[in-house]
């Protein structure tokens, strides 16, 4: 069912995915990269006039509204999967 190909371009999205999910019990060193790897695709998109930011606190930064999270996914697996792309073809150059 699966062929070294889906699973060499889910491995890195899905590892992606569990360090934004794991959020507070990652080692701090790590909490500024994923914090830029949510927030910096939202803020593009939020330019382009999309509600992807929910309420926020007195204070502090909104988190993504739902719209943003599935927005953020599809972004993210987008990148991943062009970065995958890039790489299978210069692999399979013929030398």
């Amino acid at each position: 069912m699966f062929t070294w190909r889906s699973v060499a371009f889910l491995a890195p999205a899905l590892a992606h995915a569990g360090y934004i999910a794991l959020g507070d019990r990652l080692p701090q060193a790590l909490a500024p990269a994923i914090a830029v790897s949510i927030y910096v695709p939202l803020m593009l998109l939020q330019g382009l006039g999309l509600p992807v930011f929910g309420a926020a606190e007195s204070g502090g930064w909104p988190g993504p509204s739902l719209l943003g999270w599935a927005l953020l996914s599809l972004f993210w697996l987008l990148v991943w999967w062009l970065l995958f792309a890039v790489v299978i073809r210069l692999l399979s150059r013929p030398t």
